[in-house]
């Protein structure tokens, strides 16, 4: 299995795409989407300068049935709408392909922000159906999953977990790296050594994959420690 992060630009004539681009200081985040016979229904947050304008333009947008304000902040800025709508050109891509999208989708300046997590197959014909509905987008990247055994060694995984375990990570820590070194039967300096590969695996395997940080050498090829 994949994961991959799209940039879709969102047709002129889909009303999240016009609001967004009529409003390019508010942000849309889709929390989540419910299909329905007609359309769909989306949970929405609103962020922005002006969100009752937004609302406003939400409710009067074409494909917009019903917009029900669930929670509105005191200053304004902030919102969180209900919104039934007959137009989910971007729902169909994902339906066609069965490719489950993670949530929030970040809709801003006409362009949403998504992932989604599937086979190959199913994100090749993610993309073509977007292509054929006329929606063009850029990959931000993809990620096939990493199993951790894959990941670390069996030495690095049962030392990571163990330090995990007996708080090694705490603050202020309930063991120490020779009390680790003692448990596992293995020398303070190895010890060191093993934990300090896992956690460089695990931290660059994290960045990669939640903050779209990529290092320079892969950390997906165990070692033999």
């Amino acid at each position: 299995m994949a994961r991959a992060r799209l940039e879709v630009t969102l047709p002129e004539d889909v009303w999240v795409g016009e609001v967004t681009r009529s409003h390019p200081d508010a942000t849309l985040s889709v929390l989540s989407v419910l299909p329905t016979e007609r359309g769909g229904v989306a949970l929405v947050a609103l962020r922005g300068d002006d969100a009752p304008s937004v609302v406003r333009d939400i409710d009067a947008a074409d494909g917009v049935d019903e917009v029900e304000l669930q929670r509105a902040a005191e200053d304004v800025r902030e919102a969180i709408i209900r919104v039934e709508t007959t137009d989910a050109r971007l729902l169909l891509p994902l339906l066609d392909s069965r490719l489950p999208v993670e949530y929030p989708v970040e809709v801003a300046r006409g362009t949403a922000k998504l992932t989604v997590a599937g086979s190959r197959d199913r994100l090749s014909a993610f993309a073509t159906a977007l292509e054929t509905m006329g929606m063009d987008y850029v990959v931000d990247y993809v990620h096939d999953a990493i199993d951790a055994e894959d990941l670390l060694t069996d030495g690095q995984r049962e030392l990571l977990a163990s330090a995990i375990r007996t708080g090694y990570y705490d603050t202020p820590r309930e063991t120490t790296l020779t009390q680790l070194a003692d448990q596992h039967g293995i020398a303070k300096s190895t010890a060191s050594e093993r934990l300090h590969r896992a956690e460089g695996k695990v931290i660059k395997r994290f960045a990669d994959d939640a903050l779209d940080v990529e290092s320079d050498r892969s950390p997906l090829a165990p070692t033999n420690d």
